[in-house]
């Protein structure tokens, strides 16, 4: 029988260049993928960019500067830069006008009417923006020397009113106010206004005079 010749085969790659080419490519791509690596994680690493808040512009309040303004059933103290207007057609309705802040509180008075009634009207009134509104707090106030006494609904939230309120002298005659701007309700934007308006709301109570106090 004839013996089996083993023959010693050396491989050759002639697409690469032999065995040292290999190696040389191979380390190239090793060195490339490391930068990419690295790049990538530099990358990953950076602050990620935030989109800044919506700004908006800043509104200048006006001077809380007073004159005493005497109407047919009360008198009280408003801003100067505001102005009373009362409907011609009936003196229980009026509107307190800031035309700087595209604002009104419009009023209503009523005399010798159940003062219960419009007392749970005036809370109705405030509640009904719930749908809207994030809260809605509810603060009594009381001047018994001047027979001045009713509630502060403040309204949180994009609701359509963000204050109402009602005075009574607590026998026979009673007031409802609601505050409304002449925008979309974005509680945002209009925050420094309505906080400006409510003080002033506070300051209106605080001033409040029956034209003809009941005995």
């Amino acid at each position: 029988m004839g013996m089996i010749k083993i023959l010693k085969t050396t491989l050759y790659f002639p697409l690469f260049g032999g065995r040292g080419a290999i190696y040389k490519k191979m380390k190239s791509i090793i060195i490339l993928m490391a930068s990419v690596w690295a790049l990538f994680t530099f990358n990953r690493c950076e602050d990620p960019k935030i989109p800044k808040p919506r700004g908006y512009f800043r509104i200048p309040m006006p001077e809380k500067a007073y004159q005493t303004i005497e109407g047919p059933q009360y008198t009280v103290e408003l801003l100067k830069s505001s102005k009373l207007e009362i409907n011609p057609d009936d003196k229980n309705w009026s509107t307190i006008q800031y035309p700087q802040l595209k604002a009104s509180i419009y009023l209503t008075y009523f005399k010798n009417k159940d003062l219960g009634t419009l007392a749970e009207d005036a809370r109705q009134s405030a509640f009904k923006h719930s749908i809207k509104a994030d809260d809605i707090i509810g603060m009594p106030f009381a001047l018994p020397e001047h027979k001045v006494y009713g509630m502060i609904y403040s309204i949180e939230g994009n609701a359509a009113s963000p204050a109402i309120f009602q005075i009574t002298d607590s026998v026979d005659q009673f007031v409802h106010g609601a505050l409304y701007f002449n925008c979309e309700p974005n509680a945002d934007s209009l925050k420094p206004l309505i906080y400006f308006v409510r003080q002033d709301i506070q300051h209106f109570i605080e001033t409040f005079r029956w034209s003809n106090p009941s005995k």
